[in-house]
């Protein structure tokens, strides 16, 4: 069954990420930490889960994605990545070598969540 829920979540996962890269030089010439920024927009848009998307990352992915996805190390950067939402959401929760797939530990409004902040950070 189609629900509004998903429309809005469908627009929002669309709308905030292209705003903020709208955004990005503003924010760059402001000083702001682009992931801080990140962060608090999808802790924002996923409020009724309490997330706190920067802490999930650090605890699931800042291993081999340092920087919270602006730098390269054993894992490719992550921010300004040519993957669609949907294929970051599907590489997160199945993996691929060398990286663990982590359906099983997270749940999906979680792997959401760090699609859409991923999705959310800038490509410079």
């Amino acid at each position: 069954m189609f629900r509004l829920a998903n429309v809005s979540r469908a627009i929002v996962s669309v709308v905030i990420p292209a705003s903020f890269i709208a955004a990005q030089p503003i924010l760059a010439a402001a000083g702001e930490d682009p992931t801080e920024v990140a962060a608090a927009i999808v802790d924002k848009q996923y409020s009724e889960q309490e997330m706190d998307v920067k802490r999930l990352f650090a605890s699931r992915c800042s291993w081999c994605h340092q920087g919270y996805g602006m730098k390269q190390a054993d894992g490719p950067r992550l921010a300004g990545t040519l993957l669609s939402r949907d294929e970051v959401m599907d590489r997160i929760a199945r993996g691929r070598s060398p990286m663990p797939g982590f359906r099983k530990q997270l749940k999906p409004f979680q792997i959401e969540a760090l699609a859409d902040y991923i999705k959310a950070l800038p490509t410079d």
